[in-house]
C-alpha cells in the first residue's frame, strides 16, 4: 500500500468516530463529529490527488477509494438516522443508487472500467455537505442540499446506466 491508500483509509477509521459523535446526546460532540467529517471527506480528495501527483496509483486504492466513499456516506446517514436527523428514504435512495451501480459493474466486461464522472463528484461534495449540515443545522439549508444531493444522485446514476449498459 502506498500513502494515498494509507489517506483512504483513514476515511474508513474516522467513519465510526463521526457516527459515535453525532450519536452522543450533546450538541457540542455534534460539532466534533462535524469537524471530523470534514476531515474525513477531504480525505476524498487528498489521497486521489496525492496518488496522481507521485504518480503512484494503486489497483487497491481504486477499490478502497469508493468503498470509503461508501462506508463514509452511508455510516454517517445511519447515525442521523438514529439520531432522528435525517429521513430514511434519502439513505434508501443513496443506498439503492450505490447497490445498482455495484451491479452494473458486475455485468460489464472484464477489463471494463467506470471511471467517476465529473458530477458524480459533485454527488460525492453534495452528499458530504448535506450529511453535515443535517449533523448540526435544521431547517431549509439541510434540506436545499439534500434536494441537490439526491437530484445528482438519481442523475448520475442513471448517467452510468446511459453510457455502460452493455449493449448487443
Amino acid at each position: 500500500m502506498k500513502a494515498a491508500d494509507y489517506v483512504t483509509l483513514s476515511r474508513v477509521v474516522l467513519t465510526p468516530i463521526v457516527m459515535m459523535c453525532w450519536l452522543a446526546p450533546s450538541g457540542q460532540w455534534r460539532w466534533i463529529g462535524l469537524i471530523l467529517f470534514i476531515v474525513a471527506g477531504l480525505t476524498d480528495f487528498a489521497d486521489g490527488r496525492l496518488a496522481r501527483h507521485s504518480a503512484h496509483t494503486t489497483r487497491i486504492g481504486s477499490y478502497l477509494d469508493p468503498l470509503a466513499d461508501k462506508i463514509l456516506v452511508l455510516g454517517a446517514g445511519l447515525a442521523l438516522i438514529a439520531g432522528g436527523r435525517l429521513s430514511v428514504w434519502i439513505v434508501f435512495v443513496i443506498l439503492l443508487r450505490e447497490l445498482a451501480i455495484t451491479g452494473l459493474r458486475s455485468v460489464l466486461p472484464s477489463g471494463t472500467t467506470m471511471a467517476a464522472s465529473y458530477p458524480a463528484k459533485w454527488k460525492t461534495t453534495a452528499q458530504l455537505f448535506a450529511l453535515g449540515a443535517s449533523a448540526v443545522l435544521t431547517g431549509w439549508i439541510p434540506d436545499a442540499l439534500w434536494v441537490v444531493a439526491i437530484v445528482l444522485t438519481i442523475w448520475t446514476g442513471g448517467e452510468y446506466f446511459y453510457h455502460y449498459w452493455p449493449k448487443n
